[in-house]
């Protein structure tokens, strides 16, 4: 066995290719994952059901007022924060907390993969797990608004973006969704971190709820020192929060809102880079005792 290990080693290890494959495969060997994939479409329909509701107490001249167009955007909008956000917690403590926990990334690292190659395909696994789900709920939505809601000829954008044709809001839609990517990958990275350091997946879900909880109590409780601010300083520390972003900031980056795009931007990558960096230097420790 050693020996094997001093050649593995001697010939970089296992390819990340390779790692990424693997990782691929034991994610879809999980039923809760297996059942999480087929989501999108139930998703859609109760945000469909939620937002046709609302068009009933709703001026049709609103952006909140849901057509065939706005239903991606508004439909995320509602599911962004909640269920997007609870797929990735559960998925970053079944894959990391209880896979390290119970000793099955140990049985990778004996054909010479570092935790922390290990982590990282992991990462990247979820990741792209929940972008198929994102690309698949974009089109859900995109049908469901399509049979079932008016189509105008134009409609609001938020923040007073203008008017835009089904067309124009299409790819208005997409952009959003774009920016919404990077926020869950930011996102990930965040849980991937608590994960790294939870005791257990039970302890793993509390500490992933309670970061939500901060990022929501946080600017809530700014809004009682709204006084205190000019409007720039303000919204610049109001979405300092991600859910704050995934709420409200990815409208108005695309409607550039007091030059928010950039700072939302640097916030987005600020997150991603400071917990990417704790959660590597977190398994490259590990890495040194295993």
């Amino acid at each position: 066995m050693s020996l094997l290990l001093y050649e593995t080693e001697k010939s970089g290890g296992v390819p990340f290719g390779r790692l990424l494959q693997a990782e691929w495969r034991r994610l879809w060997k999980r039923r809760t994952v297996r059942l999480m994939a087929l989501a999108a479409p139930l998703m859609a329909l109760v945000s469909a059901k939620y937002l046709l509701s609302q068009n009933g107490v709703l001026h049709p001249g609103l952006p909140e007022y849901a057509t065939a167009g706005s239903v991606p955007v508004l439909a995320l909008a509602e599911m962004l924060i909640t269920a997007f956000s609870g797929m990735m917690l559960v998925l970053a403590g079944l894959t990391v907390t209880e896979e390290y926990r119970s000793g099955q990334l140990r049985m990778g690292m004996l054909r010479a993969a570092s935790l922390t190659r290990i982590m990282s395909a992991k990462w990247l696994v979820c990741l792209a797990f929940m972008w198929i789900q994102l690309a698949a709920y974009f089109v859900c939505s995109a049908v469901v608004g399509k049979i079932w809601f008016p189509n105008p000829e134009t409609y609001p954008l938020f923040y007073e973006a203008g008017q835009a044709t089904y067309a124009e809001g299409l790819l208005y839609d997409l952009g959003y969704y774009v920016l919404a990517a990077l926020v869950l990958a930011a996102l990930l990275a965040v849980f991937f971190w608590i994960a790294a350091v939870g005791r257990s997946s039970t302890v793993t879900l509390g500490l992933g709820i309670g970061f939500l909880l901060l990022s929501y109590l946080l600017p809530t409780v700014l809004t009682y020192f709204r006084p205190w601010f000019e409007t720039q300083a303000y919204v610049r520390v109001y979405f300092l929060s991600l859910l704050m972003i995934e709420w409200e900031g990815l409208a108005a980056m695309l409607a550039n809102l007091h030059g928010l795009r950039l700072w939302n931007l640097g916030v987005i990558g600020g997150y991603g880079l400071l917990f990417g960096a704790m959660t590597m230097w977190v398994w490259r420790r590990r890495d040194s005792f295993e």
